[in-house]
């Protein structure tokens, strides 16, 4: 029986996605804000040679969807933000880039209370208790040239309870990201020159200050963008989203 078109694309997701995984796992567990990781190397480089055409093939499908949900979101937000200011777009992309840098810097220094007004109790408290153990390890995370390439809206979620809203933002960004020993100087892992380009979801909800992140998602592939929906305006009214827009 000959593959329907919709088999076909799933299947070539499935092999971009697992061919992309491949070439882009951290060799580091807690480096950069969230438990991301520098990588390098010639088996990378190898790696990366051999698929780059099927990473290319992801990188745009991938595109293509970010641009289709920030677009969807972009016209709810409009409607939304007649009823609640917070919902306003350029708030929150101004919003998200203030929070970007203070989250690295944060992780960087150590000491989470530089961030906290930009995170959820539960991150927060996260976040902490990893760069508590970084220092009584004497392991410091360094980041230079950081850099936020792309902040993108792809999910929108309106409830009648205020405290349930939340919405996804898709995270490009580069930066210099290794590892040290505090004490000596030394440097345990990860490249102190060349920057990692890396992407991810960031979950927002509603804080005392304004939207703060509650959550990272460092695969911020095809898959977990596709499970993300956006709901309508008229769920204002409902206590659960009930009519989602695909």
């Amino acid at each position: 029986m000959a593959a329907t078109p919709r088999k076909l694309t799933l299947s070539l997701l499935v092999t971009t996605g697992v061919a992309l995984a491949l070439a882009t796992v951290p060799a580091e567990v807690l480096a950069r804000a969230g438990g991301g990781g520098g990588r390098g190397g010639r088996v990378h480089l190898i790696l990366m040679l051999i698929l780059l055409p099927l990473c290319m093939i992801y990188a745009e499908i991938l595109g293509y969807v970010v641009r289709k949900k920030h677009k969807q979101c972009g016209e709810l937000l409009q409607r939304l933000e007649q009823a609640d200011s917070l919902w306003n777009l350029e708030g929150i992309e101004r919003r998200v880039e203030k929070m970007y840098f203070k989250v690295q810097e944060a992780w960087m220094q150590r000491d989470q209370s530089i961030a906290q007004q930009f995170m959820s109790d539960g991150l927060y408290e996260k976040h902490k208790m990893q760069t508590d153990l970084m220092r009584s390890q004497h392991r410091q995370n360094v980041l230079q040239d950081i850099c936020l390439r792309r902040a993108t809206v792809v999910n929108v979620s309106d409830y009648v309870d205020d405290s349930k809203d939340c919405l996804w933002v898709y995270i490009e960004g580069s930066m210099i990201d290794y590892m040290v020993n505090d004490e000596t100087g030394e440097r345990l892992s990860g490249d102190t020159s060349k920057p990692e380009h890396f992407t991810e979801l960031w979950k927002l909800v509603r804080g005392q200050t304004g939207w703060v992140l509650d959550e990272i998602e460092q695969s911020a592939g095809i898959f977990s963008l596709s499970q993300l929906h956006l709901v309508a305006q008229e769920t204002r009214f409902l206590d659960a989203p009930t009519n989602p827009i695909p």
